[in-house]
């Protein structure tokens, strides 16, 4: 027994030192966060009814096939020529359009009659949402016309100078991001409407996905409605390739506008306090609220995916961000729109804890990331969270012939397109995963893992060294 006194109380001492490295590892305040100051939010309803596609619709058949596209991907505005006449070509593709719940933007070309074409526009109907001057043409006589037809009351008149509900704005990015170019819409007093894009020749699918989401969710608010490109033109990929089949940027707006699809609901948003802590060198927010309380915190880094003079891609590193906030929530979900509609991350408190978040670490990249903030219900526990919607499936082509306004059918059709079974199915939740703000003080991290593991060794040390000289003191007894 005297021989084991030195072991046990070299164990002692090595354990009392790791307990207390680790109360100390504990007891570590945490970096200092920045304080959450309120922030309005913008309604979601809002967001999506600022997003337009620039489409020539061509024929009916043409037009039709690209309405059900855009109409599945929850598109609601759609920008083309305005007929001329009554023997314009391209009137039956507008009939067709206008046979849908889409809203049109109808531009005048240089030479167009403004009473001739607002007669034509009038046949229409009330899709015509819309007129706009030609580029660098006074508005004042599109003015007149507009006003003096009865049927194109409430009709906005678009263009530049006097006489104008919005100035149209066109963007020319040259293949750059979103942030890296001018900012031409003023002081964003949604006063005007950005009616083309040009993301620029030679500009990759893949990287029109990331710019078109972040272009959108950067004007709005600023301006009243975003015209990107539709199909595929020397100005750059858009949402439909030059045979209208869906591109990456499709999916990548689409899967956006169904996360934030608030149906015919309609909320006066609130704010939130919040702010980002880490680092946010680059990174982008916009703040909206659905109808049923939940905001939705979109966070992107503003950074080229491509440089426009070399034609290669760019890789834009991750950032680690902390979302703080001033009323913790009882839960929250992280999206990202490119890759679909399911939640890829889960945020909760452990069972039972019942003190919301008011701390959740992401990891930002340059695609759009959307944070839904799950608040506390009235008895402290999370409010129950809403099924995302599956990834919108662009409607397949149909044989169906389309509704043109005029042309002779009295009703629209009672079958829909053919649509993925993807859609129809419930989109699967991943095993949620605790959120890192929200882990127990006692939680094996890594400074306590290498406490334990300097003390092992020390105890090893220790042990050997009393066990060496219990030996010695043997042997010299003997």
């Amino acid at each position: 027994m005297p021989r084991l006194r030195p072991l046990l109380a070299g164990s002692a001492l090595v354990l009392l030192a790791c307990l207390g490295t680790g109360a100390t590892a504990a007891a570590k305040p945490p970096a200092a966060l920045p304080a959450p100051a309120k922030q309005p939010a913008m309604s979601a309803g809002a967001f999506l009814d600022s997003v337009g596609v620039n489409l020539a619709p061509g024929d009916a058949v043409a037009a039709w096939a690209a309405a059900q596209r855009l109409e599945a991907a929850g598109i609601r505005h759609v920008r083309g020529p305005a007929p001329t006449g009554p023997d314009d070509p391209t009137l039956e593709g507008l009939r067709a359009l206008a046979g849908t719940d889409l809203r049109l933007d109808l531009v005048l070309g240089d030479d167009a009659d403004p009473e001739a074409t607002a007669a034509t526009a009038a046949s229409l109907g009330p899709a015509v949402a819309a007129l706009e001057a030609p580029a660098g043409k006074r508005a004042l006589p599109l003015r007149r016309a507009v006003t003096a037809h009865p049927a194109l009351a409430g009709v906005a008149v678009l263009g530049s100078g006097p006489g104008v509900d919005y100035q149209a704005v066109r963007l020319d990015l040259d293949g750059q991001c979103p942030g890296c170019a001018g900012d031409e819409l003023g002081s964003g007093d949604a006063a005007v409407q950005v009616t083309e894009v040009d993301l620029g020749a030679g500009v990759p699918g893949a990287v029109a996905a990331r710019y078109l989401p972040r272009l959108l969710l950067t004007n709005a608010g600023a301006a009243v409605r975003t015209y990107v490109p539709g199909g595929g033109t020397d100005t750059g990929p858009g949402l439909l390739d030059p045979a209208g089949a869906p591109t990456p940027a499709y999916h990548a707006v689409a899967n956006l506008l169904a996360l934030l699809d608030d149906g015919p609901k309609s909320v006066q948003p609130g704010h939130l306090a919040f702010a980002l802590a880490g680092n946010v060198d680059g990174v982008q927010q916009r703040l909206l609220q659905k109808a049923d309380g939940h905001f939705w915190l979109a966070l992107w880094v503003e950074r080229a995916g491509w440089d426009p003079a070399s034609g290669q891609t760019l890789a834009v590193p991750d950032q680690q961000v902390t979302v703080t906030l001033g009323t913790p929530v009882g839960g929250a979900r992280e999206f990202v729109p490119e890759s679909g509609t399911t939640a890829e991350r889960h945020f909760a408190d452990p069972p039972g804890g019942r003190r919301g978040l008011d701390a959740i670490e992401l990891e930002v990249t340059d695609k759009v990331l959307l944070l839904e903030l799950i608040p506390l219900g009235a008895d402290g526990a999370a409010s129950r969270a809403t099924r995302p919607p599956a990834s919108p499936a662009p409607a397949a082509p149909t044989t169906q012939s389309p509704v043109v306004r005029g042309a002779g059918q009295a009703a629209t059709p009672t079958t829909g397109p053919a649509a993925d079974d993807a859609r129809a199915a419930a989109a699967g939740q991943p095993t949620a995963a605790a959120d890192p703000a929200s882990r127990s003080p006692l939680a094996f991290t890594g400074s306590t893992a290498l406490s334990m593991l300097v003390a092992s060794l020390l105890l090893m040390l220790v042990g050997v060294a009393a066990l060496f000289a219990s030996r010695r003191r043997y042997h010299h007894r003997h």
